[in-house]
């Protein structure tokens, strides 16, 4: 399977200071993208899975779900994100993963075994309102405005939750600085497999 790889730093900072950096990036970058982003997190029954897998929806759009794969080792992040169908997406909430099995998309496939050997179920859902930059070739800033933690787990990746809590101080914006990052060839032989590509999702998500 074939990963983005790419590293990755955030801090916080105010609101003054991100309208500041906004306006320098536009007049260098131009407009930033603007969109929701709502991620519902999978979890163990005995610990958190390594790695983490996640349902995406951009925009609460039902035609741009994916499902996404990540992990962290020695300070490089892998990621890789697969397009799945709203009836693909509830299936999954579901807990009805047989299709998986064998499935011709890599990630699909390794979902399911993941998902059956550490008992993965739905977890807690988390928006985000984002606006992300585009900056030098391989390298993107984002601002993240909002974030806004569900309480409980969650059954439905479109349902609203009946309670969320804020993750970000008052007055504050996350800022997330990613950079891509190329493996020697042979590493990238050895971890990861040639029959796909990378996709810029990663960068999105």
């Amino acid at each position: 399977m074939l990963y983005t790889t790419y590293y990755a730093q955030k801090e916080n900072i105010t609101e003054e200071r991100c309208r500041e950096m906004e306006k320098a990036l536009a007049e260098r970058d131009g407009k930033p993208e603007k969109f929701h982003l709502r991620k519902m997190e999978f979890s163990g029954s005995q610990h958190k899975a390594v790695p983490r897998y996640f349902l995406c929806v951009k925009n609460y759009d039902k035609n741009q779900i994916f499902l996404e794969k990540r992990y962290v080792q020695n300070g490089l992040n892998y990621k890789k994100c697969v397009k799945v169908t709203e009836e693909e997406c509830q299936k999954i909430m579901d807990g009805d993963l047989e299709w998986m099995k064998n499935h011709r998309k890599e990630l699909l496939a390794d979902f399911y075994r993941q998902a059956t050997l550490n008992s993965l179920y739905p977890g807690r859902v988390t928006d985000y309102e984002r606006e992300m930059f585009r900056c030098r070739k391989g390298e993107y800033i984002t601002f993240v405005t909002s974030v806004e933690r569900g309480v409980g787990l969650s059954k439905d990746l479109f349902q609203k939750p009946e309670m969320k809590i804020s993750c970000l101080d008052e007055g504050k914006v996350l800022v997330i600085y990613k950079k891509s990052a190329s493996l020697p060839q042979i590493v990238s032989n050895m971890l990861q497999g040639q029959d796909d590509t990378p996709d810029e999702y990663a960068f999105v998500f």
